[in-house]
């Protein structure tokens, strides 16, 4: 009876909590829109259909906001792990409208996740690169991530059409800006509903996942022999395989999909290498190949040959943006008449594929061309790592030399906020590699523009500081000479009507029809009528506007060139962000808010409701409380005992739900099905720490800590001194540290090298060259043959625990850097400049002979007394409670000083996270048993045990596990969603698989302790490990296996 009560007050509470989390996104008291909330909630409903669309909805209406917007970007790894891996068994393609809506908004929003769907399609994949099964094969995560990765595609190209004429509309005063926010934000949804909508119909099938069978897609019975990067033909004779051809992709079935025929394997073909080879012994054969696969095939025919390659040669090309669908090899018993219908349907698909406009051409040229910039950033890392060690220094520089720099390309690594960087050239000479047995990491610079003028763009917008989305909007988001001829907006090939019955329609000045607008049942709101009726009522007043000439019409135009130049007007850029200083007001009449002040929501949801015609689930509107009914514990009393039940049943339920509690363990695994009490709010926080200082502290892809080469030709150095470390001794750390030059030095003097080479080869700034209003270097390390998606997530983690500290008002001090994950083994890390690793200090030339890093602060920063010394002393001890912390928390391990970087300011850096959540080289017999690393050095830095230096680490210590405590809700959701199918090492096998990771996580959080107890506690994790052996004996290890220093 007791355990039966004890169940039952469990629930209960977590009906509390879910109620709590529900009503702090949604509430009337809710204020900002909480994304680390959303994401909580999302995985909380992940079962229901309802909440998830209805929240998909919300977020994506407020995506115009920087602060939402940054939350989506920030909480993407768990977003697109939901997209990728739930299985349910309704509507799929909720997460993924939603997915395409937000790439509307930004391209490099579009850009990331088309990155992780790369590695996730590398995952799931049906065989591995060199040839053998893949036992992570899985057909429906597989198909997914084609599918949408297709979509994303198609997004980007086809834009936002609606977008000028609705600028267009509220800049002549037609709309209010909440009616073009309404209108732009209901196209967007029909572009997403449209793509995804013709994709579906086209790509049902009889493979299940997959959707491929004989009708859907151009596919037929070859022969075929496989080639892999490393091997020789393999001495087999040739297979019959049925191919097909679907999503840009060449897949390969051991017999026809209606047959039940199973994939055996699968390759991309966007840029493929289709051709015949110049020798050959049998007849009609052909290759496909890309830079990991190759197919030599062989047809039944000459004519079956030619079809193949025109099919393969299109799908590899640039313009094939939709599903193929040609003859291809007809069912029997298909008429005459039935095959020529289709002969044509597919030929008219083909021509308006074709048929892009200039915009779309140009957008999707810049997605592919930064795509493959990147890839090849990481080849040059790839191609050395083949090279013999002696040779790699000489051959990077050439490399680097041949790297090709698109017209418009930027180093990736920040968010759509941050300022937009365009790459101009590489700096082949300033090359750095890293020789190790198994990969080449190299770190490569690029000069870069700032505030170049968009002379594509009405008013030619310069501005040095727009943003990455911005920008890319106003360079691409232009409309067509050829869609100004008609009122009617193009969608870029899906579903427009005769193009030359259009063209007519608008010479002759005839109006638009509503329904030309709109293909897609269902998904036409009141944005999409209203829009409709706008361009209608505007053809009308155009004959009449057209008219009106002289100075009055030359006042116009010459104000809306002035408003375009980033006055009081709103330009085409700025409308991109929408954030809600006054949400919900405007237009908003007294009579209403009293009416709404009754309705279930804050006025965010109100007007999601009322603008989007959608209903609140259930599910969602009765959890709707006063804070007031939660906190005084009313609301346990209000559960409805149902709920419980059809969630107990909904869990346990056939199919996908099943499958799901039986893989994650669903009623005993899963944390935040048993959480109880309040998710707090943690925004997070970007740039330095509290303690306003910390050096180099900026991302590279905002403004960074180097220097400025502005259009005048001046340099400005950036100003390195602050917290107290005077000039001189930032110039003896300079010396041993960075070896004499800074990052602002070395900048300067790459920018000096650079702008010298250009005036002597003749550079002008003409048209050819126009000077930006400031020139700028990035470093970036660019590796491969590592998969860097672990430390993406863990980076994720340390700067949301930094974001904890900050909202603690705690000067704990943490180092966040972007790391970019392109593919399962590629991937880019920002440059980590001024440090170097404790390794490469104790080895430098300066470094004391005795005395350690004790007497190497007091050599460089002065004697204990000067304020230079103590400024250092209290950087090292932030640093070190900050890691010290994560260390502990997040599993940190494999710590040995070539891990562990010290930067000019005194500050400790961790790198290289290949062991966390507890896993540690040598598994169980590993000597890290300390729960951090803390070794004597570090006490003597700090003072000893007894220094005030030191009392004040145990404070910090213990205050910022306490913070950590309090805010454990969200850090326990963020791991418990990349655990869920995860293939992330720490969440894998039989050591840390199957949900340990996670208990212990939680375990190391002490969520099961009193708090009054934690203090204690904490220390004793200190005392632990002061002089832990285990530290001191890996450290040895290290010194004699890799010549890493004590």
């Amino acid at each position: 009876m007791t355990g039966n009560h004890h169940a039952a007050d469990a629930a209960r509470k977590h009906e509390d909590f879910k109620n709590r989390l529900v009503d702090d996104v949604l509430g009337k008291e809710a204020g900002r829109v909480p994304m680390e909330k959303v994401v909580m909630l999302l995985w909380q409903f992940r079962d229901d259909p309802a909440v998830v669309q209805f929240m998909a909805q919300f977020v994506a209406k407020y995506a115009g906001s920087h602060d939402v917007f940054d939350g989506i970007e920030f909480y993407l790894p768990q977003l697109a792990h939901m997209i990728i891996h739930l299985e349910v068994s309704w509507d799929d393609a909720i997460l993924e409208r939603f997915a395409l809506i937000v790439a509307q908004q930004s391209l490099h929003f579009a850009l990331q996740l088309n990155w992780i769907l790369r590695g996730a399609i590398e995952d799931y994949q049906p065989e591995n690169v060199d040839g053998t099964p893949n036992d992570k094969y899985n057909s429906l995560f597989y198909s997914r991530c084609v599918k949408l990765l297709s979509n994303i595609e198609r997004c980007v190209v086809y834009g936002t059409p609606r977008t000028h004429e609705l600028q267009r509309l509220y800049e002549m005063g037609k709309i209010s800006k909440n009616e073009y926010e309404l209108m732009e934000h209901a196209d967007r949804r029909f572009n997403a509903a449209q793509i995804i909508g013709r994709g579906q119909d086209e790509n049902r099938g009889t493979d299940g996942a997959l959707g491929v069978n004989g009708s859907g897609a151009f596919g037929g019975d070859l022969l075929y022999k496989r080639k892999v990067r490393s091997a020789m033909y393999k001495r087999k004779q040739w297979k019959t395989r049925y191919f097909a051809v679907m999503e840009r992709m060449l897949y390969c079935f051991n017999v026809h999909p209606n047959k039940g025929g199973t994939l055996r394997r699968a390759m991309p073909l966007e840029g493929a290498d289709i051709g015949e080879p110049s020798e050959h012994k049998y007849p009609h054969m052909f290759y496909v190949k890309n830079q990991l696969y190759m197919f030599v095939i062989r047809a039944g025919s000459a004519d079956e040959k030619k079809r193949w390659l025109g099919v393969l040669r299109e799908e590899s090309e640039a313009n094939t943006l939709i599903p193929h669908k040609v003859g291809g090899q007809q069912e029997k018993g298909k008429s005459g008449e039935a095959e020529a219908a289709k002969a044509s349907k597919d030929d008219e698909d083909r021509d308006v594929i074709r048929e892009l406009t200039q915009s779309q051409r140009s957008r999707y040229d810049f997605f592919k061309e930064e795509r493959d910039f990147v890839f090849n950033m990481c080849n040059v890392a790839e191609d050395l790592r083949f090279k013999k060690p002696p040779e790699r220094k000489k051959l990077a520089p050439g490399l680097m030399e041949s790297l090709d720099i698109p017209r418009c390309c930027y180093v990736p690594m920040c968010n759509s906020s941050h300022t937009f960087q365009r790459v101009q050239s590489t700096i082949p000479k300033d090359t750095r590699v890293f020789n190790t047995n198994e990969r080449c990491p190299v770190i490569m610079h690029f000069v870069t523009k700032r505030g170049e003028t968009l002379h594509n763009h009405r008013g030619h917008v310069s501005d040095a500081n727009l943003d990455v989305a911005e920008y890319l909007r106003l360079a691409y988001e232009v409309p067509d000479e050829s869609a100004s001829k008609t009122t009617k907006p193009k969608m870029g090939g899906i579903e427009e009507g005769d193009e030359e019955a259009a063209e007519a329609e608008g010479e002759e000045g005839e109006e638009v029809k509503a329904d030309v607008f709109f293909s897609c049942k269902g998904d036409m709101d009141v944005g999409q009528v209203g829009l409709a009726r706008l361009c209608e009522e505007e053809e009308e007043a155009k004959t009449e506007e057209g008219n009106e000439k002289g100075s009055n019409g030359a006042a116009a135009a010459k104000e809306g060139e002035d408003g375009a130049h980033g006055g009081s007007n709103l330009t085409e850029g700025a409308m991109l962000w929408k954030d809600e200083a006054k949400e919900g007001n405007d237009g908003e009449e007294e009579t209403n808010k009293d009416q709404r002040s009754a309705q279930k929501g804050n006025i965010r949801v109100q007007r999601l409701i009322r603008e989007n015609l959608v209903n609140m689930p259930q599910n969602l509107a009765k959890r709707m409380v006063s804070r007031k009914n939660i906190m005084a514990g009313s609301i346990v009393e209000k559960i409805p005992k149902m709920s419980r039940d059809r969630d107990r049943d909904r869990e346990g339920g056939k199919g996908g739900h099943h499958h799901h509690q039986k893989s994650m363990g669903h009623h005993h695994k899963s944390y935040l099905d048993r959480a109880v009490g309040t998710v707090d709010s943690v925004p997070i926080v970007e740039g330095q720490s509290i303690e306003d200082g910390g050096g180099d502290d900026q991302s590279v892809g905002s403004i960074g800590t180097g220097s400025v080469l502005t259009r005048e030709g001046d340099i400005v150095h950036t100003d390195e001194g602050y917290s107290g470390i005077d000039r001189e001794s930032l110039e003896r750390a300079k010396a041993i540290v960075c070896r004499g030059e800074s990052w602002s030095d070395k900048s300067a003097r790459l920018l000096r090298e650079e702008e010298e080479a250009r005036r002597k080869d003749g550079g002008s700034g003409g048209a050819a060259e126009e000077p930006a209003i400031c020139t700028e270097i990035v470093g970036v390390m660019a590796k491969s043959n590592d998969d860097l998606r672990q430390e993406v997530f863990i980076m994720q983690m340390i700067h949301f625990y930094k974001s904890v500290f900050a909202k603690a008002r705690l000067p704990i001090w943490l180092k966040t850097y972007r790391i970019l994950s392109t593919a399962q083994d590629t991937g880019l890390i920002e440059v980590i400049t001024d440090s170097t690793s404790i390794d490469g200090l104790k080895k430098s030339e300066g470094f004391p002979e005795e005395g350690g890093m004790r007497a190497y602060f007091e050599k460089v920063y002065g004697p204990p007394t000067s304020e230079s010394f103590k400024a250092a002393q209290r950087n090292f001890m932030l640093s070190l409670v900050g890691y010290s912390l994560m260390s502990f928390l997040l599993g940190l391990k494999d710590r040995h000083n070539g891990n562990i970087m010290i930067d000019l300011w005194g500050h400790l850096i961790h790198i290289d996270f290949g062991f966390v959540m507890g896993m540690a080289p040598g598994h169980e017999f590993s000597f890290e048993r300390a729960p951090f690393k803390i070794t004597q050095d570090y006490v003597d830095v700090m003072g000893g045990t007894k220094s005030e230096c030191f009392a004040e680490f145990r404070r910090l210590f213990v205050a910022g596990f306490e913070a950590a405590r309090r805010n454990s809700l969200v850090a326990l959701g963020l791991v418990e969603i990349m655990m869920f199918k995860s293939n992330y090492p720490c969440f894998t096998g039989s050591r840390y698989g199957h949900g340990r990771a996670l208990n212990r996580f939680e375990k190391r959080l002490m969520l099961n302790k009193p708090d009054k107890d934690i203090p204690k506690l904490a220390l004793g994790l200190i005392d632990q490990s002061i002089g832990n052996e285990g530290t001191y004996i890996y450290d040895r290890f290290q010194l004699y296996s890799n010549g890493y220093a004590m």
